[in-house]
This record gives C-alpha cells, structure tokens and sequence, in this order.
C-alpha cells in the first residue's frame, strides 16, 4: 500500500478595502503593479493564457528576475500563473490568486503550491514564518498603504 501525502502548500487570505479590479490590477498591469514591486521594476507582460511574463527589480547592485507563464486569466476575480526565480531554483511554483467581493471592498485568498515552497515550509520549524510568506505579506501590505493614502 502507498500513502500519499499531499505537499504544504503557503496559503494567504486578506481582505482589502478596494474593488477586486483594483486588486487584479495589482498582479496584472505594470502601472498598477509598481505600487508593491517599486520604482526600480521593468515589467514585460503577455496578459493572455499561455502568455509569459518577467518582472526584473534591481536592489543595489543585485537584479532579481522573475518569470512565469499565465495559466487561467478570469478577471476580475481569478489568476492563476507560474513562478520561477531562475537565479534561485530551475523550478516553478504555480500561484493562485482568487478575489471575491466583500462589502466595499474584496478579499483575496493566495496560494503558492510546488516544489520549492514545500521545501521551504517542510525545513521551516513549528510557528515559524516562511521567508515566501513574509515577502508576500510584505508586498501586500504595500499595497494597503499606498490604497489607504489614495482613497
């Protein structure tokens, strides 16, 4: 008999005080975008299904690439696309993005699922927060704040 285990996956659920276009748009359009990646970001998109994208940021000396391939594009409400770091790992995860609305604004339920955030929360010890969590709820606070002054 096998057992199967499904891998940890990292799962982020917020509510945010904008529409979801707002908030798809975040994920979606460079302009939109800058608000959580930053100034120094140059963004090639392909918005379409099996259309590929790249975000390169430079910090200081250092140019993190991004790349990835869409997968389902449903706006406003549903993004799914995968992830890969190249100058980290050859893998790719696959993120999930659903925006339902909620009141005045919307809540967004994120997953990141794949080989290398299983292997990042299986070496995480117990209470611990990922390094992917804390940068993603670091970018999603961004966007918080620059909605807040905004509005």
């Amino acid at each position: 008999m096998t057992e199967t285990r499904e891998a940890p996956y990292l799962r982020i659920v917020r509510q945010f005080g904008v529409s979801p276009d707002v908030v798809f748009n975040a994920f979606t359009k460079p302009e939109s975008m800058r608000v959580w990646w930053g100034e120094n970001t140059e963004f090639d998109i392909n918005l379409s299904v099996g259309g590929r994208w790249t975000i390169t940021r430079k910090e200081g000396k250092t140019i993190y690439t991004a790349t990835g391939e869409y997968l389902e594009i449903e706006p406003p409400h549903r993004l799914r696309y995968t992830y890969a770091m190249p100058q980290f790992s050859p893998n790719s995860d696959t993120i999930s993005i659903e925006i339902t609305p909620e009141g005045a604004g919307c809540v967004v339920t994120f997953v990141q699922s794949g080989e290398d955030i299983a292997s990042e929360l299986r070496e995480l010890s117990l209470g611990s927060t990922s390094a992917s969590e804390e940068g993603w709820q670091q970018g999603f606070n961004l966007m918080t704040i620059a909605w807040e002054a905004s509005a």
